[in-house]
């Protein structure tokens, strides 16, 4: 039984949680742009995790660089973390869809005459 992705409206943005670490690597070896970093760089940061919001839209984009810098480098570490890092966002990419949800059907309803 498949589960049930979270719906979230065009636009709306969900937390992605990482370590400063984590955000620190993001930030300095990947191509992603001034936007993703500043959304990293002015998130709130709270016992050492970082809790950036993106649309999943953002996440994909995000999570498309930090693999593709993880296929590219050639420090083992360096790879093994970025791609730890890609597969939590494609984890949250998972959980939640901003797609339209599939059309219920319509139910018909009876219509009854009342007489005064």
């Amino acid at each position: 039984m498949a589960s049930k992705r979270k719906h979230l409206k065009p636009g709306e943005k969900v937390v992605l949680s990482l370590t400063e670490e984590e955000a620190s690597l993001i930030t300095e070896f990947t191509y992603i742009s001034e936007e993703r970093i500043n959304t990293i760089y002015f998130s709130k940061c709270r016992d050492g995790i970082v809790s950036a919001r993106h649309t999943l839209s953002e996440l994909e984009e995000l999570a498309g660089y930090t693999a593709a810098e993880a296929n590219n480098t050639k420090d083992k570490r360096l790879r093994k973390q970025l791609d730890a890092i890609s597969e939590r966002i494609e984890q949250l990419n998972l959980i939640y869809s901003d797609e339209d949800p599939p059309n219920r059907p319509v139910t018909q309803r009876r219509l009854v005459l009342v007489k005064r």
